[in-house]
C-alpha cells in the first residue's frame, strides 16, 4: 500500500525523488535477498532521506575527481550502505553486495569506492569526520558543502556529540547534519531521542524537524537549512524503520532481521509495482511549461 505522504507529488522534483526512494529500497531489498545479510529497516528508514539530499547536493561523478567545490555525502550510519550505494552510483542491488573485492561492501569503503563520501565503520565517527572533512573545504577556499547522515541511537556514542559540538565552535556553515530518527538501535529501542532532539535544536544556528517520509515536506527543509547563513545546520527527521515495506516496519526483531526469501520476493515485486508508477508519474510532467519544472541539482 503506498504510504499517503509518498502520494501525488506537486512538482517534479518531489515526483524524481519518490522514483529514486523507490530505487534504494528496491536495491537494497534485493541486496540483503541476495547476500541474505545486512540491516533492511534502516536502509528502508534512511531511504527517502538519501533521495531527497543526492537532489539538492552537487556530488562528483562516481571515480572523478574531487574538488573543493563538490559537495559530500557522508553515511555515518554506515550498516545502511545498500540504500548510499543505490543513490550515489547508481547500483540496482545485484549480487555483488558484502561480496570478497566488490566495490559494495557491508559499509561504505572509499578504496573500493571512491563516490561513498568516506569509509564507515564504528558508528559515530561520521559526525566527526564530516566536520572536520567540511573545516578541510572551507580552509581550502572551497564552496563544497558536506551533509552526513546519522540515526538518533547513534547521537548516544561520545564522539558524534563531541564532533557536532566542535563543528558548534568552528561555526562550520557547511554542514548539514541529518538525523534518521527511526526509534530503533541495536539493543531495541532508542532512549534518549527526545533529549537528543531538544539538545540539537536549542543550540543548532539552524534546525528543522520533519516528517522524514514526507517528501515535499523533507524537501523544503533541506533546502532552507542547505542555504542558511549560519551554521552547522541540523535536520531532525522523524522516520519509520522498514519503511515501504509493511512486514518489516516497525517489527520488534534485532537490526539484523532479514525476511524469508519468499517475504522479499513479494516485496520486491511491490515495490517494482510502486516504481513503475512512480516513474509515469515523473514523466507526466515532461509536458508541462518550462515555467513549472524544477531542474536538479544545487539550489541557486
Amino acid at each position: 500500500m503506498t504510504d499517503p505522504r509518498h502520494a501525488l507529488p506537486g512538482t517534479e522534483r518531489t515526483a524524481r525523488i519518490r522514483a529514486r526512494s523507490l530505487r534504494l529500497r528496491l536495491a537494497s531489498v534485493r541486496a540483503v535477498r541476495s547476500a541474505r545479510w545486512g540491516f533492511l529497516g534502516s536502509c528502508l528508514s534512511v531511504a527517502d532521506l538519501l533521495a531527497a539530499l543526492v537532489e539538492h547536493l552537487d556530488l562528483a561523478a562516481p571515480g572523478g575527481a574531487e574538488t573543493p567545490d563538490h559537495d559530500r555525502l557522508v553515511l555515518s550510519k554506515g550498516h545502511a550502505a545498500p540504500a548510499l550505494y543505490a543513490a550515489v552510483a547508481g547500483w540496482e542491488g545485484d549480487g555483488t553486495y558484502a561480496a570478497l573485492d566488490s566495490p559494495y561492501q557491508g559499509h561504505p569503503n572509499l578504496r573500493f569506492l571512491p563516490g561513498a563520501g568516506m569509509t564507515t565503520g564504528s558508528l559515530g565517527l561520521g559526525v566527526p569526520a564530516a566536520a572536520g572533512l567540511a573545516r578541510g573545504l572551507a580552509l581550502r577556499g572551497g564552496g563544497g558543502r558536506v551533509a552526513v547522515v546519522t540515526g538518533d541511537g547513534e547521537l548516544q556514542t561520545g564522539i558524534a556529540l563531541e564532533g557536532y559540538q566542535w563543528a558548534l565552535r568552528a561555526g562550520l556553515r557547511n554542514l548539514l547534519l541529518v538525523v534518521d530518527a527511526n526509534g530503533h538501535q541495536s539493543g531495541g529501542p532508542t532512549r534518549g531521542a527526545d533529549a537528543a532532539r531538544r539538545m540539537l535544536a536549542s543550540t543548532a544556528p539552524a534546525f528543522a524537524a520533519v516528517d522524514g517520509h514526507d517528501l515535499a515536506e523533507l524537501d523544503a527543509g533541506i533546502e532552507r537549512l542547505l542555504n542558511a547563513s549560519a551554521g552547522p545546520a541540523v535536520l531532525w527527521a522523524s522516520t519509520v524503520r522498514g519503511s515501504g515495506v509493511p512486514v518489516v516496519e516497525q517489527k520488534p526483531v534485532p537490526m539484523s532481521w532479514i525476511p524469508d526469501d519468499e517475504t522479499l520476493d513479494r516485496a520486491e515485486h511491490a515495490l517494482g509495482s510502486e516504481l513503475r508508477a512512480a516513474e509515469s508519474a515523473l514523466a507526466a510532467f515532461s509536458g508541462r511549461p518550462r515555467a513549472d519544472r524544477i531542474v536538479p541539482g544545487r539550489t541557486p
